[in-house]
């Protein structure tokens, strides 16, 4: 069996304008497609970026020419341009023109709910997905959620977890938009537990762990090619984890954007509920 520790490498980081902050997953999506293959037609959704060519998914889309359903909550003039250049250095840097038709796949500016995406994958006629990551620093475990219901079946799952919240917790920011917004960086998502417990119900399998942001989850079929992760081993535990992962796995300097906040309290966790 794989373990997929042994595949961290950032490959794609560089393609663009602006490094993105990878954490060492290139290598780890394309040895899981790798083995368990890719879609006649490869698809790609990611919401909660504004980069043309992705972040998380950027290493799957530049060597499968993946097009995407990519869309973001703010998308303002100088990010469209940023993409159009994005586009044309990825074109340019591998000499080949079949990468400019991500001109006509542009992120594209939607306010996601768990009351609207299915009527996005609707309207997108959605059927096969090769990747599905969410990441909004907000009610994501809901939205995942509505996505496994209505029985979407992505190869590869990913979503971003809050090392903050612990693993034993098991809770997450709620779908109301009623509630303050608070103001430490350190309370976003979902803990662990609340996504872990909600994917394996629909059949899926946690295969990796991006040290304190993703969780890596493919369908039940591919189980048996990859290791399941030492979840005492790899989720981290402290701000000193963190910055040790960051600096072995990260692009030089990145710092996730809360470790200046304070820890979180008790009277922090009324901003999330129990799932």
């Amino acid at each position: 069996m794989i373990n997929l520790n042994d595949y961290r490498q950032n490959i794609y980081h560089n393609e663009g304008i602006y490094e993105c902050p990878h954490y060492s997953e290139d290598g780890v999506i394309l040895k899981i497609f790798e083995i368990i293959g890719v879609n006649k037609n490869p698809l790609v959704i990611e919401f909660g970026e504004t980069r043309s060519l992705g972040t998380t998914t950027r290493a799957f889309r530049i060597k499968y020419k993946s097009p995407s359903i990519y869309f973001t909550g703010n998308l303002n003039i100088r990010s469209r341009l940023l993409n159009l250049i994005d586009i044309l250095k990825v074109t340019c840097n591998y000499a080949d023109p079949q990468y400019l038709k991500f001109i006509f796949n542009m992120p594209f500016k939607f306010f996601v709910t768990p009351d609207n995406i299915i009527d996005l994958f609707i309207r997108k006629k959605v059927k096969d997905i090769d990747i599905l990551t969410i990441d909004i620093d907000s009610y994501d475990y809901f939205i995942a959620k509505k996505v496994l219901e209505n029985k979407y079946k992505p190869r590869l799952l990913i979503l971003e977890y809050n090392h903050n919240l612990g693993i034993n917790n098991c809770i997450s920011v709620p779908y109301n938009t009623n509630k303050l917004k608070p103001s430490n960086r350190r309370i976003y998502g979902a803990s662990f537990n609340a996504i872990n417990n909600l994917v394996t119900k629909y059949g899926y399998k946690l295969v990796h762990i991006s040290g304190f942001c993703n969780l890596f989850y493919i369908r039940e079929e591919y189980t048996n090619f990859f290791e399941t992760p030492d979840i005492d081993y790899e989720i981290t535990k402290s701000d000193k984890d963190v910055m040790i992962f960051s600096q072995k796995y990260c692009q030089k300097g990145f710092v996730p954007s809360w470790i200046n906040e304070r820890q979180l309290e008790n009277l922090d966790l009324q901003y999330f509920e129990e799932v």
